[in-house]
């Protein structure tokens, strides 16, 4: 599967900040189900999201916990 490399630290922070809101309103346990990751596997993502795979985004977008909005701010410089 494909990976998503995030090459800015405002991209990094998007992905972060939007990964925290998901945490939020859903379980570790849960969330961990849906991507078909570790709960360590999970965290080290969020430290370092230039390992999420292309899978995992579209399994958020599947289950609806992540918008396209999102997902394109995830990969998206804003000028």
């Amino acid at each position: 599967m494909p990976k998503i490399t995030l090459s800015t630290q405002k991209l990094d922070d998007n992905f972060r900040k939007i990964m925290k809101h998901i945490m939020i309103d859903t379980p570790r346990d849960k969330l961990c189900k849906v991507l078909g990751v570790s709960e360590s596997c999970l965290y080290k993502h969020i430290r370092q999201p230039e390992l999420v795979k292309l899978g995992e985004l579209r399994a958020l977008r599947k289950t609806g916990r992540i918008t396209d909005e999102q997902i394109l701010a995830m990969v998206r410089e804003e000028r």
